[in-house]
């Protein structure tokens, strides 16, 4: 089975999850607070466009996601949703047209990131802002995964996993800095604990690099050039 497939059937499986209310999604709700003035939006991996919706009535709203059921339900609350495959072609817009690109716990769902963050830079404007959310291996509760069970970290791209590539604040920041991008601030959604869940909200605001879900925004300063042989150079 191609890995686009995979991916569509993962996303409509756990659309629930990933959009249901919670720390991350208000504190990304939040930022767009200050973006008041930038209209025209972008949501890649918009899922079912729940977490944006609340924007439909100020902003220009738009979406890919590579599920036509979940692009059919983003539809609905307003949202401009093109069914689309960033692993196999360029986003479908022209370059330079978004004043705001979101990305919501996609990034790890991809097998080239350079290309991925690549083609955000690419359909947005200069100076636009780009807030990416992702699965954080580097907390507590991982570490003791791996130092006393031998398992890989939580949210890895372990074995029957969903997630192609690990990232914590700080590879996160590398990433975006080879592809045009200035971070200007990161927060942390909540920590993680087994049997209590999501808790510490508050806290994790100040420990992104410790959170179990990690919020970044990024200023675009210059343009990306995409390098197949740069996204494969770390061999070792």
């Amino acid at each position: 089975m191609l890995p686009s497939e995979l991916q569509r059937i993962v996303a409509e499986k756990h659309v629930d999850i990933y959009c249901a209310a919670g720390p991350r999604i208000e504190k990304v709700r939040k930022l767009f607070a200050a973006f008041k003035d930038k209209k025209k939006v972008l949501d890649v991996g918009c899922a079912d466009g729940s977490i944006l919706a609340p924007l439909a009535k100020t902003h220009e709203l738009h979406g890919v996601d590579i599920s036509e059921g979940l692009a059919a339900k983003a539809r609905k609350f307003g949202i401009q949703v093109v069914v689309h495959d960033l692993e196999t072609k360029p986003l479908p817009y022209p370059d330079k047209t978004f004043d705001v690109v979101f990305s919501g716990e996609t990034i790890e769902h991809h097998v080239d990131t350079d290309w991925m963050l690549s083609e955000l830079n690419r359909v947005l404007k200069p100076g636009g802002i780009l807030i990416l959310t992702f699965p954080n291996i580097r907390t507590v509760l991982s570490v003791g995964m791996m130092l006393l069970l031998d398992l890989p970290p939580m949210y890895a791209a372990r074995y029957r996993a969903p997630h192609y590539r690990d990232f914590t604040l700080r590879t996160i920041k590398m990433a975006l800095q080879n592809h045009g991008f200035a971070l200007q601030k990161s927060i942390g959604s909540s920590f993680f604990l087994p049997k209590i869940g999501e808790c510490g909200s508050w806290l994790a605001t100040f420990f992104p690099s410790w959170s179990n879900t990690t919020i970044v925004v990024s200023v675009k300063n210059r343009d990306s050039v995409y390098s197949a042989e740069a996204a494969m150079g770390e061999l070792c």
